[in-house]
């Protein structure tokens, strides 16, 4: 997850409203998706198409009672959302990455120290663009991801603050699975990854 640049924040929609849009992040080069934690059978369908090609995590509350078949459904990485310890303890002894939610500087901190792989830093945009370079500074060496409302301008600055990877819900995803607008969402996944990339050359 770390190295993949995008996290695609799927949208709770039935499966079969995802397919078409996962097929072409897929083909645009985006590789890694996020599922609302609460619907196992949706995950098990999308890592049976398209598993061998992408990689698959949830987002969201994740409940003690079923992080177990989580993990045994495979997946690959977590954005849980206020997790308790018993959580990140089963994610970790399963060798799952996890990226919990925090937002300000004593919270990141405190979820890094919780022994936390990444930390996703929700809602990013509560703050103006250069929240991103702001806390490059405040909390030197923490793997942030920002989520939420993060458009290219503020992607930018993310990313050249250091930020290994973003969490892109609407503004990458957008309404594709409810109106199958192919065509603008490639063209969304094309401008994302063109920013990123320039960052980085």
């Amino acid at each position: 997850m770390l190295s993949s640049q995008v996290v695609a924040v799927l949208p709770d929609e039935p499966v079969a409203t995802m397919m078409a849009p996962v097929e072409v992040m897929l083909q645009e080069g985006i590789q890694v998706f996020s599922l609302p934690a609460g619907d196992l059978e949706r995950l098990i369908a999308l890592r049976t198409v398209f598993g061998a090609r992408g990689s698959f995590g949830v987002h969201g509350p994740v409940d003690p009672g079923s992080v177990d078949d989580l993990i045994a459904a495979g997946i690959e990485f977590a954005l849980p959302l206020g997790p308790g310890a018993a959580v990140l303890a089963a994610l970790r002894e399963a060798g799952v990455p996890a990226a919990p939610d925090a937002l300000t500087p004593t919270e990141i901190r405190a979820v890094w120290a919780a022994g936390a792989d990444a930390v996703q830093v929700v809602p990013a945009d509560i703050g103006s663009a250069t929240y991103g370079p702001a806390l490059a500074e405040l909390v030197p060496g923490v793997p942030c991801l920002p989520r939420g409302g993060v458009g290219s301008y503020a992607l930018r600055k993310w990313i050249s603050a250091g930020a290994p990877a973003a969490c892109l819900d609407e503004i990458l995803v957008g309404d594709a699975c409810t109106d199958a607008a192919l065509p603008a969402l490639r063209e969304r996944c094309r401008s994302v990854l063109a920013v990123i990339a320039d960052e980085r050359a």
